[in-house]
């Protein structure tokens, strides 16, 4: 066995900034953070080479004397925590000490500060300290890092490319941004603006500024508390993107990844149209929360995890309601306010299902009287929801529904909004919570199953009859007997449901969400398919009493308003 020997301290530095300084990114998010621990309100990026060649993080913040410069580049010198206590109240961004001195180890560091008077500039280059001199500065901070990794080439090697890392930088820029709205930031690269965000009076407004959108784009605001843990979202739901780099979560003004607060979000506003624009901050007594937990402090681990959770999830039927209450008040009528009072939670259409399989003729007559489209409401029904009459809405194309509201047109996609009131249903069907009703067929359909549906059937029999269905099996063949209300195509909704299920745990729907999702996507009207005017205004009527109007289960939108302004800049007025 070798000789165990104690490593030579640059050595250890070097294996210490290993886990501090990761890219380019890591180098700006701990300087970032000592500039706003030092309660700057103005921060100036510049980097070159993705941060590879140059970074430079310039503040008007408290700044340094002597004592303190010569101090900071020392290792776990810090003034942000005194004793052991204090890692369990972190309110600080920055506590372990350190920042400068594992980047100076990497690479060559000009520190040029000034508390307002006598200002010091100070030259280190791999951790070897080079030079000490008074020098002219304004209140604050300037940090030059040049040549990262110049001591360490296959760490430089194994950076991604120029533009990836200016990816991670503006994120890290933007992160903190969302959390001091009273600070204004500055980012450029290679010379070249980035981005400029000012001060604003709020997250929603620097999320605009960030991402360059008008006053137009809507922003919908919810607040959700659970046990002294507060969840304050910030959703632009129309700007969506193919994954979840635009969506950010501030612990105590902290970013950082956790799970309990990204899986309520995605479950709620993923889905194949793209992730939403979303900000998340979690304000939480930093007793309950250990920031210490990484090298980096990217992750945080929280004493009660359940209550940021539930705080996340309560605040996320909020967007929906808040979202509703503002297009459900354009509707206005004056006295005749049709969503004036509160809706019932009914089906879509209470016409009996028909199957798309051909029947005797002795049975014609009786389907072509009871079919959806030529069923006639009881008088009954109408008068349970008389605010349809008041609402005008012209069909396009058999596929869109438009009518007028006090700002512009309102088009919902009927597929879309069906297929979101079927969801709603089936899944709290499914789950026990209400019962989504059933059609019985005329006629039983029969339908085909190989040996892989029947054991999905035997597995998920009772939660799939749950949802609505009904059926029996003899043989290779299932009689579908039954289907839940609302469904127009049973056949290839149970089957779509018998595909969803047996993919198994590969996908992170649950057995309940796949079951609604697959039910509600098949047995939806269609793009194209043709339906009254009373159905049209019933549809209206429902979608509007579910929790989410806006989005169908796939995370498309059920709708989308179109204002008068922008049909007056079409137009030239």
């Amino acid at each position: 066995m070798p000789e165990i020997r104690k490593l030579p301290d640059h050595l250890v530095n070097l294996i210490a900034a290993g886990e501090v300084v990761e890219r380019p990114a890591s180098v700006v998010k701990e300087l970032l953070e000592n500039s706003l621990d030092a309660e700057a309100s103005s921060v100036e990026i510049e980097l070159e080479a993705g941060g590879r060649k140059l970074i430079v993080v310039r503040d008007n913040g408290n700044g340094m004397d002597k004592h303190d410069i010569l101090l900071a580049i020392q290792r776990h010198a810090t003034s942000k925590i005194a004793s052991p206590s204090d890692l369990s109240h972190i309110a600080t961004l920055g506590f372990r000490g350190e920042a400068l001195p594992s980047i100076a180890s990497v690479s060559r560091m000009t520190i040029l500060t000034s508390r307002g008077e006598t200002g010091w500039k100070l030259i280190i280059t791999g951790g070897k300290l080079d030079s000490l001199e008074p020098a002219g500065r304004t209140r604050g901070t300037t940090i030059t890092v040049e040549n990262l990794f110049f001591n360490q080439p296959a760490r430089r090697k194994f950076l991604r490319s120029e533009s990836t890392e200016l990816g991670w930088i503006e994120r890290i820029v933007a992160g903190a941004s969302l959390a001091r709205v009273d600070c204004s930031f500055s980012l450029k690269h290679n010379s070249r603006a980035i981005f400029y965000l000012p001060v604003v009076n709020s997250p929603a407004q620097r999320l605009r500024d960030r991402y360059g959108l008008t006053a137009d784009e809507r922003c919908v605001e919810a607040t959700g508390k659970s046990d002294g843990v507060t969840a304050k979202l910030y959703v632009f739901p129309d700007k969506r993107w193919a994954n979840r780099r635009h969506q950010y979560t501030l612990v105590n003004g902290r970013l950082v990844t956790a799970y309990q607060v990204s899986m309520p979000l995605r479950e709620a506003f993923s889905g194949p149209a793209g992730d939403p624009l979303i900000l998340c901050a979690i304000s939480i007594d930093p007793s309950l929360v250990d920031v210490n937990a990484h090298p980096a402090k990217r992750e945080v681990r929280f004493r009660k995890p359940y209550q940021v959770e539930s705080a996340v999830r309560s605040a996320v039927p909020g967007i929906a309601a808040h979202r509703m209450e503002t297009t459900v008040s354009s509707f206005s009528t004056g006295a005749n306010t049709p969503f004036a009072s509160s809706l019932p939670h009914v089906s879509y259409s209470s016409a009996p299902y028909i199957g798309s399989k051909p029947s005797p003729a002795a049975f014609q007559t009786a389907i072509d009287f009871e079919s959806p489209g030529n069923y006639a409401p009881s008088s009954t029904s109408i008068q349970a929801s008389h605010w349809e009459d008041s609402i005008q809405i012209i069909s396009i194309s058999g596929s869109y529904l438009v009518t007028e509201t006090s700002t512009g047109l309102l088009i919902v996609d009927q597929h879309a909004a069906h297929e979101r009131i079927l969801y709603e249903k089936i899944i709290e069907s499914v789950k026990g919570a209400m019962s989504a009703g059933q059609q019985r067929i005329l006629l039983p359909e029969e339908i085909s199953v190989d040996e892989q549906e029947k054991s999905t059937l035997k597995v998920y029999s009772s939660m799939i009859k749950q949802a609505g269905y009904d059926f029996r099996v003899q043989g290779d063949i299932l009689e579908l007997l039954s289907v839940p209300v609302g469904i127009k195509r049973g056949t290839e909704a149970l089957k779509e449901v018998l595909k969803a299920l047996a993919k198994g745990t590969d996908v992170s729907e649950s057995e309940a969400e796949r079951i609604a999702s697959a039910s509600a996507c098949a047995g939806a009207i269609k793009f194209g398919d043709k339906i009254t005017l009373t159905e049209a205004r019933h549809l209206f009527h429902t979608l509007f009493t579910m929790k989410d109007p806006f989005h169908c289960p796939h995370g498309r939108p059920t709708m989308i308003e179109l204002p008068f302004s922008e049909l007056e800049n079409r137009f030239g007025r």
